[in-house]
């Protein structure tokens, strides 16, 4: 059993479908996550319309003007639902600055502030940001996943050592993944999280093609290849850490 830890359910027409192709090659559950208040919104509805879906709420960094409020009030109101992981994804993105950066910043330590006050984790979102990241969560008392790690060997320890997880997509498949690769050998197996981030970012061989949670497999073979272990182990492991990344799966 697998379960995909970042996946973008409101961006699927034929959701049914979709899932049920995922669940027939062993993806058994689902994590979908809002990057902005409409896809929130979904996310949670969506998480209390199936058993094996769960929910993350937040503002990605393109769209940190909408982290308004009346949105974080929203996110409270809906807290303590048992379908609710976390908050995300949120972060900094400074390689295509679709938001200016004093957005940015505002949107990311307002989630991080909630999510501390709800003590929940949190689904980060960094690219080309991470060195401010790291200073800002210096300040916070947050655990969580850095979804689709793109720091690099030279950032690694750093995020490890801040306790988050690390979640690994369809790029570990790419056959010119040489760092990426590096980076999953070094992380600790208990610490690595599966993602497809679907409908982006399809693995091999379906790159540049439309992603979807039942390419999982491919993500989890690549990464099991690395790691120099069995399928079996490697889901066992991975359902642990989902678990202790984010408590409320297990409930």
């Amino acid at each position: 059993m697998f379960i995909d830890t970042h996946v973008h359910l409101d961006e699927f027409d034929n959701l049914e479908e979709i899932l049920n192709r995922a669940r027939g090659v062993g993806v058994r559950g689902f994590v979908s996550v809002g990057y902005d208040i409409q896809s929130s919104k979904f996310s949670y509805s969506v998480s209390l319309k199936y058993n094996d879906v769960y929910a993350i709420l937040g503002i990605h960094p393109h769209s940190a003007g909408e982290c308004t409020d009346k949105f974080l009030g929203w996110i409270c109101s809906v807290k303590d639902s048992k379908k609710v992981l976390g908050i995300g994804e949120i972060g900094l993105d400074y390689y295509r600055n679709l938001s200016p950066k004093d957005i940015q910043l505002e949107a990311f330590e307002k989630q991080l502030s909630l999510a501390q006050d709800l003590e929940l984790p949190v689904s980060l979102h960094i690219r080309n940001g991470y060195r401010d990241a790291f200073d800002i969560l210096k300040r916070y008392k947050v655990k969580g996943v850095f979804h689709c790690y793109s720091g690099g060997l030279h950032f690694l320890e750093e995020a490890l050592s801040f306790g988050f997880f690390i979640g690994f997509d369809g790029p570990v498949t790419f056959h010119n993944a040489r760092e990426l690769i590096e980076v999953v050998e070094r992380c600790p197996l208990d610490r690595i999280l599966l993602e497809t981030d679907a409908p982006y970012l399809a693995p091999e061989p379906y790159r540049g093609r439309r992603n979807e949670p039942s390419y999982l497999i491919y993500i989890a073979r690549r990464i099991a290849e690395i790691k120099e272990i069995d399928l079996g182990e490697l889901s066992e492991v991975t359902r642990k850490n989902t678990i202790i990344c984010f408590p409320r799966y297990a409930s």
